[in-house]
């Protein structure tokens, strides 16, 4: 390679290295992470400090870094210092990792220029962009790997040119391969099929005392890693029984091929592994089908070349696709290195200044796509995030902390790592049911608020008065940065406080889609009653209810008893039924019902058949209760069934072409806030939509892209309007006027609805 070249690949690295070191982050990530900087805080791999095997290389090289930056960056906190000294290693690595490249395509045999283009078209891809800022081991393992391949590459070459013996560049790259296996153990799979490649070579021209020393080579650099690593660990029967039982972790519950050999399995394993690294299709297809003419240029003209790429890469794409999860999209990482380097051999055969145009417009791209990625990454974990506002505001009482076990799975070791600030004391597995522990707690008359961590895509703490419950913090990475580091144990949580709440529910309702299908899975299909329950604070003053729902049996299907009761006091009585599906009642509580011992007053609402038999399906999708001078307010005609997205938490419910609403309480000015969709996703241009009290237009809105509008309700405007407000569309639309089977006609799409009183 010419004296410019090594200058400009200087340069690169040079680039990368100050762009990536501006971008550090600034929290550890997930589970591996945290495991590293326990480990470096003290070493102990029974105590998965970190996981084993151990990775004693890369724990004494973070010890190293850890400790640098804590003299440059004195004032950074332990979560910003622990991440920043892991991450350095790999920002210093994939800057390095220019000239590793490089070196790697010269030694299987394309020009300097190729080389270099491939080198620069790595550094830039996406994938390898971003996990170069990960505080993991996933970039240093890479480069040491690649390092080590080509060394054994230079080393074959030499020993065409040598009769006896073996050269010293082989020995050296093989001490190598065993020492990296101690940064990370994946990198046999990257190195091995070579040294085996080398040691064939060897036995072939009858030079075994050359082979053994190969393989002598690899154990002695093995060995400088696992005789302390084994020492430190207790010995070998410890070390042995830590790594069997991280092995027997990694094969349960994990999604591989190789335990569910599947079709649909293996392209969505070859999607996350070829696709997914470069974020956006239309720039991984160009660069897949530009590596498949590379393959069949080398086939024709270059088949040793060809070869050595295969020994190089192909053993570790076969036990990345069967025995790894192939979401954790960073396992692909090493896969990046020969899918471009084939990509500039067919750019190559164009000529030097096409190649030069074609790598250059293909990196600009890449960056242009991973940079606000990196942006975003270096602002820390979500759950981090939410760890660090949670203990900066912790009160004098300490709150009582709950999650869900979606979130339970992923924050055992976080926990771990804040023990020595925040010692959360044991949190058991909180099951399914997770609001259910909540009502429990208050109920046994707990004043102690709940701080409760929760899955963004969980709805159930509807189940608690919105007036003593707050979302205090949404913690998520950017929907296209969770693709790229797709496999984090946990990137999105959100925070909220529970006081003691006015009323709370137990089993039973549907006030979510994803509460409804609770309902519909505790049910029994021969039940002659079914109830639901809920808590009402206890109080001698007269409190109002309201309960709302839908009938769901058939239209030929029998009429429902709804019977609502406190203790052994019925409240109420009415009959649902097909010919009227939507239902509210309001209910007035007389005084001294609710009062008791009890922190909390039982409340049911019982559902049967009115003629007897099986008690028909209602869902009871609506419920709110206050004092006699607050404000309540259902939906109660022109409304659609709630709906949710389960994967996201999202929900929404559609209008028609006039929806109304009921307000009860006393006569204060309040205001209605609203947020949706575009209704121009439904329509071809935006709709009028009008909102009134009775007679009286407040407001009239044409919302042309995702809305969030606040419409003052002035008390003279309720009163008159018998409290009654409707928000009314000059058009609707159906589903089934493109051919869905949806017959609804649909006004607005609501992400939310909210009455205030100031």
């Amino acid at each position: 390679m010419t004296t410019r070249l090594r200058v400009l690949l200087a340069g690169l690295a040079l680039v990368f290295l100050a762009t990536h070191l501006a971008a550090l982050p600034k929290t550890l990530e997930d589970i591996d992470s945290i495991n590293f900087a326990l480990g470096v805080e003290r070493f102990d791999v029974g105590a998965h400090r970190p996981h084993p095997p151990g990775y004693p290389v890369f724990i004494a090289a973070a010890k190293l870094t850890t400790g640098l930056t804590g003299l440059v960056a004195p004032g950074w906190d332990r979560d910003r210092r622990a991440a920043a000294g892991l991450a350095i290693i790999g920002v210093v690595a994939a800057a390095l990792g220019t000239f590793v490249v490089a070196e790697f395509w010269l030694a299987i045999g394309l020009s300097a220029l190729a080389a270099w283009l491939a080198a620069l078209l790595t550094l830039c891809a996406p994938m390898y962009w971003l996990t170069a800022s990960r505080p993991l081991t996933d970039t240093p393992g890479l480069v040491a790997a690649v390092a080590v391949q080509a060394w054994l590459l230079r080393g074959l070459q030499r020993l065409r040119e040598e009769t006896t013996g073996v050269p010293r560049d082989l020995l050296w790259a093989a001490a190598g391969a065993g020492f990296i296996i101690g940064l990370r153990s994946q990198t046999l799979w990257l190195t091995a099929p070579l040294i085996a490649w080398v040691i064939i070579e060897l036995i072939l021209r009858k030079r075994p005392r050359a082979a053994s020393a190969m393989v002598a080579a690899a154990a002695a650099g093995a060995f400088a890693w696992a005789i302390p690593l084994v020492w430190a660990s207790g010995g070998l029967t410890t070390y042995l029984r830590a790594l069997g039982n991280q092995g027997s972790e990694d094969f349960s519950n994990i999604e591989m091929l190789w335990t569910t050999p599947t079709w649909k399995l293996f392209t969505i394993s070859m999607r996350r592994t070829f696709i997914d690294p470069w974020q956006e299709r239309t720039l991984a297809h160009i660069v897949l089908v530009l590596a498949l003419v590379g393959i069949v240029f080398l086939a024709r003209r270059q088949r040793r070349a060809l070869a050595l790429v295969a020994v190089a890469f192909l053993p570790y794409l076969f036990f990345h696709l069967a025995f790894q999860e192939t979401i954790t999209v960073r396992y692909g990482l090493p896969l990046v290195v020969p899918v471009v380097g084939l990509a500039v051999v067919a750019l190559a055969r164009f000529g030097r200044y096409p190649a030069l145009g074609g790598v250059a417009a293909l990196a600009i791209t890449a960056i242009v796509i991973v940079q606000p990625r990196l942006d975003a990454y270096k602002a820390g974990a979500p759950v981090f995030l939410a760890m660090q506002d949670m203990h900066g505001s912790l009160p004098a009482e300490r709150p009582a902390l709950r999650m869900h076990h979606q979130v339970w799975h992923g924050v055992q070791r976080l926990f771990e790592w804040y023990r020595p600030v925040w010692d959360v004391g044991p949190q058991p597995f909180p099951g399914d049911r997770e609001w259910l522990g909540i009502v429990q707690h208050f109920q046994n008359g707990s004043r102690q608020p709940v701080w409760f961590l929760a899955d963004v895509s969980r709805t159930d703490l509807a189940a608690f008065d919105p007036r003593t419950t707050a979302l205090r913090g949404r913690y998520l990475f950017p929907a296209s940065l969770r693709t790229l580091i797709g496999g984090a144990r946990l990137d999105s949580v959100a925070w909220w406080t529970l006081d003691a709440p006015g009323w709370m529910l137990g089993r039973g309702w549907s006030l979510t889609p994803e509460l409804a299908g609770v309902t519909e899975r505790d049910a029994s299909r021969n039940v002659a009653v079914r109830s639901a329950q809920a808590f009402l604070r206890s109080t001698p003053a007269l409190t109002r209810i309201v309960v709302g729902g839908r009938y769901l049996g058939p239209d030929n299907g029998p009429a429902a008893r709804v019977v609502v009761r406190v203790g052994d006091r019925m409240l109420d009585d009415w009959t649902v039924s097909a010919d009227s599906r939507w239902f509210v009642r309001w209910i007035d509580v007389p005084p001294g019902t609710l009062e008791g011992p009890a922190t909390y007053a039982a409340m049911s609402v019982d559902v049967s058949a009115r003629d007897g038999g099986m008690a028909p399906p209602v869902g009871l999708e609506q419920f709110d209760a206050a004092a006699e001078n607050g404000t309540l307010y259902a939906l109660i005609d022109g409304w659609n069934e709630a709906e949710e997205n389960p994967s996201t938490g999202l929900q929404w419910r559609w209008t028609s072409g006039k929806s109304t609403i009921e307000v009860r309480g006393p006569a204060v000015d309040r205001t209605l806030e609203l947020t949706g969709e575009s209704p121009l996703k439904s329509y071809d241009t935006a709709p009028t939509v009008t909102i009134r009290a009775g007679n009286r237009e407040l407001a009239k809105l044409s919302p042309s892209s995702d809305f969030s509008e606040s419409i003052a309700i002035p008390a003279d405007a309720l009163d008159p309007a018998g409290g009654l407000i409707s928000i009314e569309l000059d058009r609707t639309h159906s589903p089934s006027d493109k051919g869905s089977p949806d017959k609804r006609r649909l006004g607005l799409r609501l992400f939310s609805l909210r009455l205030r009183t100031p």
